[in-house]
C-alpha cells in the first residue's frame, strides 16, 4: 500500500498551505481540505487534439499556478454484486473556500476524480495522505453525476419523462435551478449559479483529463456546495479480500461466480463457480438476472422475471413491418393452427424463401376449407391479401358456439381526427411507415409536416396514425417530424407543436356483412363482439327459437357486469333459422356500419382478427347464462395469402415471482431518423427485447441470481474529487481567452455543457456476439437468430465465424445538426473491455467528413505496482482539446446547420455486451 501512499499525489503536499477539516452531520461523513498548490492529484495525464494522441499539452494544474480543494463524498459499503446508485446529499465546500468567493466568481479550470478507502475507515479527509484507492476491477465505476452549487441555486429532484436519456432510466433526476435571488447578481452575464461534472465520467475517470485549455473554465458565482450521484457496481471477489490491506492481492483480475445471463450467457460456469479468467467482471454491464429481468432464455418457468405476451393478428392488407414480422416457422405455423381462429377444416404447412411472396408469415384460406400456412425466411416488401371479399370462420367454441362472417366491401373512406396539442404517441419510432420533417419549428411548416402525414395516413391501409417526433436534442427547442405509424400506444404529454400532434385515422367501410351463427338449439345463445369479457359492454346478438336480437350487455356497473343490458334498434336481416341434429343455424345480414354508435361496425381494411365472447342460457328466454367462452375469429381472403403479424408482443421486467414488473418502448432512431438502433432492432429499444443495461441496475439491487450467495463482507469507499481553480478576473486580466470571434480583457469564458449520444435517444444499447453458432446458439433479444448469419450491425474480416483470423466490430452512427458551435473540449464516455472509438466528423460541404475528435481508448496493461491506475483491460481516454496552448490545434467556429457525425465501435467477434454508451460530453462556445 505504500507504492499507493506515494502516488496520491504529483508532487509534494506544501505543508504551509495544507489545512484539514472534517465535518459530520449525523451518519453521514463529508470531508474537504483547505486549498493548496501542489501536482496532478491522478499523476500525468494523456490529452489529444483532432487526430493526434499524447499531444505536447501541459497538463499539469500546479505548474501553470492553478490552486485546488479536496471533497470527500460521504461513504458507500456495499457487498459483492451490488449497485449503489443515488444522490449523496448536498454537501458543504471548505469554509475557506465559500468565504474566498463570497460575491466572486470562481474559474474551475479542472478536476481530478478517485475512489478511496479512508484510515480510519469512516472519516475521510483526516489522514488524506493514507487514502488508497480503490481499484476499478474491485468497485466499476459506471458513471457519476455531480454539481457545484452557490449562494444563488439549489438542487431540485424532478421526475423524469420516460425517454430522458440525461437521467440513465432513472425515474427521477437531480437538476440545479435558481433561487430568487439569482435575479439581480452582480456577474449574471458572464458566470452562471451552478456546474455540472460529468465529463469521461465512467471507469475511464481517474485518468481521464477534465481540464481546458488557459482563458477557458467552468464559472461559478458565490459556490458554496456540491453534491454527486455515483452510479458504482461491486465487482471484488471476496475471496481476495476487500479492505485496503488486500489491495495488493489478487492485482491481476480474479472474477468471482456470476449470474447465468452474464457475458450474453456464453461460458457460465455455475452458480457458485468462478468465472473464466478475465480482466473484467461480466456483472458490471448489469445483467438482468433471476432477481430482476432476467430473459426467459435464461431462466424460464416457473421464474417470471420477465413475462411475454402476444398479439397475434391477420393482417388486413399489406404487409408486417420488421419489428412486427414472425421469423421462426414453428411459431408460425403453430399461431395459425392455434390462436388465430381460422376453422380450417386442416392445415397444410410450407416453409420457403420467396421474394416474391409476403415475408415471414402468411396464411391462405381454400375453397376446400382448407388452409395453407407459409413461413417466408426471405425479406420482402410483397403485400398480403387487400382484397374486397373476407371470410373468417371461427373454431367451435368450448361453450358449442360457432361465428362465421363474410363481410363484402363496396367502398370506404377515412379522415384523420387530431388531438389536442401537447400529445405524442409512445411507439412514436416504431414500426414508422413514413415521416415528414418540417421545414422549420414555424407554425405553418409544422402544420405543412402534419397534413403530408394525414395525407399519406388516408391513402395507406397499414397507417393508423400520425404522431409528432421532436428530434431537437436542446431543451426548449423544436425540430418536428411527424410520423405515419401503425400503432400508437399509449397517449404521453409534452410541451407540444401544433393541434393534431396525434391524428387518428378513422376508416368507415361501406358493405354487407353476412353473419353465421351456431349452437345449440334448445336454449338461446349469443355472440359478443369485439370483446374478451362482459366487462367490455359489447354489441351483442342474441339468437333463440324466435329470431336475432341486438343488445348491448354488461352495462350495469361493477356487479360482475352480468344483467341483461339493453336492446338496441334491430340493422339485421334475417336470412333463416334452421335446427339439424340439435344444432340451431341463423343466417343474417346487416351493414358494416353500425346503426349507432352502440351497434358494432365491421372494418375489414383495419381488422383482420376479432375477438369475441360467446355464452349459453338455460332456456329459450334470455336470462343469466349458463356457460360461457372467449374466442377469436380471422378474416382471410380464398386463395390470397393474408399475412400474420404479432402486433402487440410485449415483454414485462420483474422481480423473480412476477411481481413490480415494468414495461417500457424507447424512441429508438432509424436511419432515416440520422441514427443506427432502430434499424438494427437493438434489444435495449424495448423491455421485449431487454436484457442487460440500466434498467436492471437500481440502487441496492443485487446483480446475481436468487440462488446466488450474497458474501458478508463489504466495501467501504468514498468518492474523492479534487477541483483546480483560478480567480476569475473580470477586467484588466494579465491573460485571457485567445481563438475566438469576441475580445476580452477578462481573464476566462465559461464553457458550456453540449452533450449528445451516438445512441441516440436510447441512453444506453447492446452489442450482440457477431454470430450465433452452434456452441452458442442463443442470443438474448435475438431470439432464434440464424446460426452463422452476422447480427445487425456486425462486420468481420477473416474465415468466420471460428477462423483463427475472425475478427468483427460492432457500428452504431448517429448524425445531427448544430449551428455556431466552438467545442473546446470533447471527451467521450465508454466501458470496457471492447471499446475501440469514437469519432466525431464535420460533415457539412467544403468540410465532407472531416475528422474533428477521435477518441482512442487507452486499455491498461495491469503494471499497478508503476501506476495504480493501469488495471489490465480497463480504459482511459484522452479528450480532445483545442485552443491557443502549445500542442492544441486551433478551435473552429462551425456555422449553421452543421451536420455532425457520430461513429462509435466495439469488438464483437465473440462476445457480447449489455448497457454499453458511446455518449460526447464536451464543453464550448458558440463565438
Amino acid at each position: 500500500s505504500d507504492v499507493y501512499k506515494r502516488q496520491e499525489y504529483g508532487g509534494p503536499p506544501d505543508p504551509s498551505m495544507a489545512t484539514k477539516l472534517f465535518l459530520g452531520f449525523g451518519l453521514l461523513a463529508v470531508a474537504c481540505a483547505a486549498p493548496t498548490k501542489t501536482g496532478n492529484m491522478n499523476g500525468k495525464y494523456l490529452t489529444a487534439s483532432v487526430d493526434k494522441v499524447g499531444v505536447p499539452f501541459n497538463d499539469d494544474y500546479a505548474s501553470k499556478g492553478h490552486e485546488y480543494f479536496d471533497v470527500w463524498a460521504p461513504e458507500m459499503a456495499t457487498h459483492y454484486g451490488e449497485v449503489f446508485w443515488t444522490s449523496q446529499g448536498t454537501l458543504p465546500l471548505p469554509p475557506a473556500i465559500v468565504e474566498r468567493f463570497k460575491g466572486k466568481v470562481m474559474a474551475i479550470t479542472g478536476y481530478e476524480q478517485d475512489q478511496v478507502m479512508v484510515v480510519p475507515t469512516g472519516q475521510p479527509g483526516v489522514n488524506p495522505d493514507q487514502d488508497v484507492s480503490v481499484p476499478i476491477n474491485w468497485a466499476y465505476n459506471h458513471h457519476y453525476m455531480a454539481w457545484m452549487t452557490g449562494a444563488h441555486s439549489e438542487l431540485e429532484e424532478v421526475e423524469c419523462d420516460p425517454n430522458d436519456v440525461s437521467s440513465h432510466g432513472a425515474p427521477t433526476k437531480w437538476v440545479a435551478v435558481d433561487k430568487p435571488s439569482a435575479l439581480p447578481r452582480k456577474f449574471a452575464d458572464v458566470a452562471p449559479t451552478s456546474q455540472m461534472f460529468s465529463e469521461g465520467n465512467g471507469g475511464e475517470s481517474r485518468k481521464s483529463f477534465h481540464g481546458y485549455p488557459d482563458g477557458f473554465a467552468q464559472l461559478i458565482e458565490s459556490p458554496d456546495s456540491w453534491t454527486i450521484t455515483p452510479m458504482q457496481i461491486d465487482t471484488r471477489n471476496r475471496d481476495c479480500g476487500s479492505t485496503y490491506k488486500d489491495v495488493g492481492n489478487c492485482t491481476q483480475m480474479l472474477p468471482a461466480y456470476e449470474p447465468r445471463s452474464a457475458r450474453y450467457g456464453r461460458n457460465w460456469q455455475g452458480k457458485d463457480k468462478p468465472a473464466l479468467p478475465s480482466n473484467y467482471s461480466g456483472i458490471l454491464e448489469c445483467p438482468c438476472n433471476s432477481r430482476y429481468g432476467g430473459d426467459p432464455i435464461f431462466y424460464p418457468s416457473p421464474i417470471k422475471s420477465k413475462i411475454v405476451t402476444h398479439n397475434y393478428v391477420v393482417l388486413p392488407s399489406g404487409a408486417c413491418s420488421s419489428t412486427q414480422a414472425i421469423w421462426d416457422a414453428q411459431e408460425c405455423f403453430s399461431v395459425v393452427a392455434g390462436t388465430l381462429g381460422i376453422g380450417a377444416t386442416k392445415f397444410e404447412n410450407a416453409t420457403v424463401s420467396d421474394k416474391t411472396l409476403p415475408q415471414g408469415c402468411s396464411v391462405m384460406t381454400h375453397s376446400d376449407g382448407s388452409a395453407t400456412t407459409t413461413f417466408n425466411s426471405a425479406e420482402s416488401s410483397t403485400p398480403c391479401s387487400g382484397a374486397k371479399t373476407q371470410v373468417g370462420e371461427s373454431m367451435l367454441t368450448s361453450v358449442g358456439v360457432t361465428l362465421k362472417a363474410e363481410l363484402v366491401s363496396t367502398s370506404e373512406t377515412s379522415v384523420m381526427t387530431p388531438s389536442p396539442k401537447g400529445q405524442y404517441c409512445a411507439q412514436n419510432k416504431v414500426g414508422v411507415i413514413k415521416s415528414f420533417h418540417a421545414g422549420s419549428d414555424s407554425q405553418a411548416d409544422m402544420l405543412a409536416a402534419l397534413q403530408l402525414c394525414n395525407a399519406f395516413c388516408q391513402t395507406d391501409s397499414t397507417c393508423n396514425f400520425c404522431s409528432v417526433d421532436n428530434l431537437a436534442t436542446a431543451p426548449g427547442k423544436l425540430d418536428v417530424q411527424f410520423s405515419a405509424l401503425p400503432i400508437c400506444g399509449a397517449n404521453l404529454t409534452w410541451g407540444g407543436a401544433v393541434v393534431g400532434d396525434i391524428s387518428s385515422k378513422a376508416t368507415t367501410d361501406t358493405g354487407t356483412a353476412t353473419i353465421t351463427l351456431t349452437g345449440p338449439s334448445d336454449v338461446w345463445f349469443g355472440v359478443g363482439l369485439a370483446a374478451q369479457n362482459m366487462a367490455d359492454a359489447p354489441y351483442t346478438l342474441i339468437v333463440n327459437s324466435t329470431g336475432v336480437t341486438e343488445r348491448q350487455i354488461g352495462t350495469c356497473g361493477s356487479e360482475a357486469e352480468h344483467c341483461p343490458g339493453d336492446q338496441l334498434a334491430n340493422s339485421l336481416t334475417l336470412v333463416s333459422n334452421t335446427v339439424s341434429n340439435n344444432l340451431r343455424t341463423v343466417v343474417i345480414t346487416r351493414p358494416l356500419k353500425g346503426l349507432t354508435a352502440k351497434h358494432y361496425s365491421f372494418h375489414p381494411s383495419q381488422v383482420g382478427t376479432l375477438n369475441f365472447i360467446s355464452a349459453v342460457g338455460s332456456s329459450q328466454a334470455f336470462a343469466y347464462h349458463k356457460n360461457h367462452a372467449a374466442g377469436v375469429v380471422s378474416f382471410t381472403a380464398t386463395e390470397v395469402p393474408s399475412c400474420v403479424c404479432d402486433t402487440g408482443a410485449e415483454g414485462k421486467l420483474c422481480a423473480g415471482n412476477g411481481t413490480g414488473c415494468d414495461s417500457f418502448v424507447k424512441q429508438c432512431l432509424d436511419h432515416s431518423q440520422g441514427g443506427d438502433l432502430g434499424s438494427q432492432h437493438n434489444p435495449t429499444c424495448n423491455s421485449l427485447q431487454y436484457a442487460g443495461g440500466l434498467r436492471c441496475c437500481g440502487h441496492k439491487r443485487i446483480m446475481l441470481d436468487e440462488d446466488q450467495p450474497v458474501r458478508p463482507e463489504l466495501l467501504q469507499y468514498h468518492m474523492k474529487f479534487r477541483f483546480w481553480f483560478q480567480e476569475y478576473q473580470p477586467a484588466n486580466a494579465t491573460k485571457t481567452p485567445q481563438g475566438t470571434t469576441q475580445n476580452t480583457t477578462a481573464s476566462h469564458y465559461d464553457l458550456p455543457r453540449i452533450y449528445f449520444t451516438t445512441e441516440a435517444n436510447a441512453g444506453e444499447y447492446d452489442i450482440p456476439p457477431a454470430f450465433a453458432t452452434k456452441e452458442q446458439p442463443t442470443i438474448p433479444g435475438y431470439a432464434k437468430w440464424p446460426l452463422d448469419k452476422m447480427t445487425p450491425g456486425t462486420s468481420c474480416t477473416g474465415t468466420c465465424p471460428g477462423g483463427a483470423d475472425c475478427e468483427c466490430v460492432h457500428t452504431i452512427t448517429y448524425n445531427h445538426t448544430v449551428s455556431n458551435m466552438r467545442l473546446i473540449y470533447a471527451g467521450g464516455h465508454c466501458h470496457a473491455p471492447s471499446c475501440l472509438g469514437i469519432w466525431l466528423y464535420r460533415n457539412d460541404p467544403g468540410h465532407e467528413m472531416e475528422l474533428l475528435c477521435q477518441q482512442q481508448p487507452v486499455y491498461g496493461t495491469g503494471q499497478v505496482h508503476l501506476d495504480k491506475y493501469d488495471e489490465a483491460g480497463y480504459i482511459t481516454l484522452p479528450p480532445c482539446l483545442w485552443g491557443e496552448d502549445h500542442g492544441l490545434q486551433p478551435s473552429v467556429l462551425l456555422p449553421p446547420n452543421t451536420e455532425l457525425v457520430s461513429i462509435k465501435r466495439n469488438r464483437n467477434t465473440d462476445m457480447g455486451h449489455y448497457g454499453e454508451m458511446a455518449s460526447w460530453q464536451m464543453r464550448g462556445v458558440s463565438f
